[in-house]
């Protein structure tokens, strides 16, 4: 039987840890920025007819967000062809701060991916000239996941197709075949 001055004698909050840290593998952190495969980003550009793009600089402006910048994520991501400056340039920056290399001109970029929002809306009523716009997401998306690899090697590298993902794959690929045919059968 236990007394109670043994059990203090037994508890010392100034110990050492008795537990041997180095077995526990450490927890990796969090992608700094969105994490999603180059297939996955391409598929899911092209099949959503670039909705995929707009919840894509939602996730990245989220994370903007979580490295400090008091940006508004929602509002940014509606109307990314007119801001998506400012985000591949906070990519380009953050590379540059962890001695990653960003192999894309954010500005060309930029204004690439305007040119061909105004083209898709105003001169393309099919809108298919919009699937074009997930090839200039594709440089820097090659950034993050070399940036996210250096910072977070053990996060989740978002490669998977989910079963939701699979729907919008489904229903897209529905619409999209539709488009091609109706392309066709006007000309």
């Amino acid at each position: 039987m236990k007394t109670e001055a043994a059990d203090s004698e037994a508890f010392n909050p100034y110990a050492a840890p008795a537990a041997r840290v180095d077995e526990v593998a450490p927890a990796g952190p969090d992608p700094v920025f969105f994490a999603v495969s180059m297939l996955k980003l391409t598929v899911m550009g092209v099949f959503t007819f670039g909705f995929y793009n707009v919840y894509w600089f939602y996730k990245n402006w989220k994370c903007v967000q979580q490295l400090g910048d008091d940006v508004n994520a929602p509002i940014r991501a509606v109307f990314y062809p007119l801001v998506s400056y400012g985000l591949f340039k906070r990519v380009r920056e953050h590379a540059a701060r962890v001695g990653v290399e960003a192999g894309f001109p954010a500005g060309i970029l930029a204004i690439s991916l305007f040119l061909i929002y105004v083209v898709a809306q105003y001169v393309d009523p099919s809108g298919l000239s919009a699937l074009s716009g997930v090839l200039l997401l594709l440089p820097v998306q090659s950034t993050v996941n070399a940036i996210n690899r250096k910072l977070a090697p053990k996060a989740d590298r978002n490669a998977r197709f989910s079963g939701v993902n699979i729907f919008w794959l489904v229903v897209g690929g529905i619409i999209l075949m539709l488009a091609v045919i109706g392309n066709v059968v006007d000309e």
